[in-house]
């Protein structure tokens, strides 16, 4: 672990100094020890001031816990932080999927989403109401299902919280379809301890 750590870590401190490539490079041997870790480098949530390494561990559990229990992470830097789980997305709910030979824009906001508890946890269900999106098969908007939650929700809530994401046509958005919007506010309600609960409560209002 802790040779991973300083490899991650000379990585970020000569992010400004290599090109993309190099960079790349050197994480992917940092990493190599590691082959179910995957990562992403971007802002982070709560301090746009801060690069964030994240280390995605949905294939990777067994590493989540060894990081858990030896105190580690998060790894602090000048202007950079290294931690497990790809947090949830900043920005607007946006995606643009190919069908057929037509891209499709996908505004996040006119879709529904409802939260059904399941045991200790829940099944994600998106609503897709009439209009181009139809165009698709179930496959293809269930995975344009988990990777709109996975962006709201972020790679913790996911593995600790949700049971399944699944999708479903609806007439339009109602009472009982909120919009996807709505789905940030409603998980931290159900999760309070939930990771990024408080910035979840307020990212959408």
């Amino acid at each position: 672990m802790r040779e991973l750590l300083d490899g991650l870590a000379h990585a970020m401190n000569q992010l400004d100094h290599v090109g993309q490539e190099e960079f790349v490079g050197l994480i992917s041997g940092a990493l190599e020890e590691y082959p179910d870790l995957g990562w992403e480098l971007g802002p982070d949530p709560l301090d746009a001031n801060l690069l964030r390494l994240s280390l995605a561990v949905r294939n990777a559990p067994e590493f989540r816990e060894r990081a858990s229990a030896s105190g580690s992470l998060p790894l602090a830097g000048e202007g950079w932080v290294i931690d497990i789980g790809v947090p949830p997305r900043a920005g607007d709910i946006y995606l643009e999927a190919q069908a057929g030979d037509e891209v499709l824009a996908i505004e996040g906001d006119l879709l529904g989403v409802q939260l059904r508890a399941f045991k200790d946890m829940v099944d994600l269900v998106l609503g897709v109401p009439p209009g181009p999106l139809r165009q698709l098969g179930q496959a293809e908007l269930e995975e344009l299902a988990e990777i709109f939650a996975m962006g709201e929700l972020g790679e913790l809530n996911m593995m600790d919280h949700v049971n399944s994401v699944s999708v479903e046509q609806i007439d339009g958005l109602s009472r009982d379809w909120p919009s996807l919007t709505t789905l940030r506010a409603a998980f931290a309600e159900d999760f309070p301890s939930c990771a990024y609960a408080e910035w979840l409560r307020d990212s959408r209002s």
